[in-house]
């Protein structure tokens, strides 16, 4: 179940590379170098960070630390080779950086937590390549950039914020609830074996 699980969050991974490639190699000429390590960034460092994440469920920290890293690295030269050598070095480090951080998360992080941490940072992923997508389509031309007024940069503001402190709170208030529930639960039996 844990492979299957891995391979799955793998290939996803490799579907968002894929995608990526495919959007930037027709207009690579038309974007500009830091876009080009912006990409190369997110692609090489939540690679690393994801698959990092997701190993320790089958690898020890070592294996998990060399592969995560791996993945990242190759991920981020894949996007990088497409503008420069500078764009390359930002991938192999950000592939570095995002797969010994993954390792570590995963190592540390209970079973389910496991789970539930490589959802999020798919779904953080997801974001920031529809951002990005959204990017460099507009420095390549392909989309007409729209600027926007004083009145919806503040209304997005609220919003987020809002939704921000939300989702905190939410989190927190769920996982002290865990939290104490599981301690009351060590000291139940705590005293029963006494």
């Amino acid at each position: 179940m844990n492979v299957f699980i891995q391979i799955s969050v793998i290939a996803i991974i490799s579907l968002f590379i894929l995608q990526t490639f495919r959007l930037i190699y027709p207009i690579r000429k038309k974007v500009t170098c830091a876009t080009g390590m912006m990409a190369t960034m997110i692609i090489s460092s939540m690679a690393g960070l994801i698959v990092g994440t997701i190993l320790p469920l089958s690898q020890n920290y070592t294996m998990s630390s060399i592969l995560a890293m791996i993945i990242g690295i190759g991920a981020g030269v894949i996007i990088g080779i497409l503008f420069n050598t500078m764009t390359i070095l930002e991938g192999i480090m950000g592939g570095i950086m995002g797969g010994l951080m993954g390792a570590m998360m995963g190592e540390m992080l209970p079973v389910q937590s496991i789970y539930i941490v490589t959802i999020v940072l798919l779904v953080v992923l997801l974001i920031t390549l529809l951002l990005l997508k959204k990017t460099i389509k507009e420095e390549a031309g392909i989309v007409h950039i729209t600027e926007p007024t004083g009145v919806q940069i503040k209304s997005l503001s609220i919003i987020i914020s809002c939704v921000t402190v939300a989702m905190f709170m939410m989190i927190m208030f769920g996982f002290s609830f865990n939290t104490d529930k599981s301690l009351k639960t060590d000291h139940m039996h705590h005293h029963k074996a006494e």
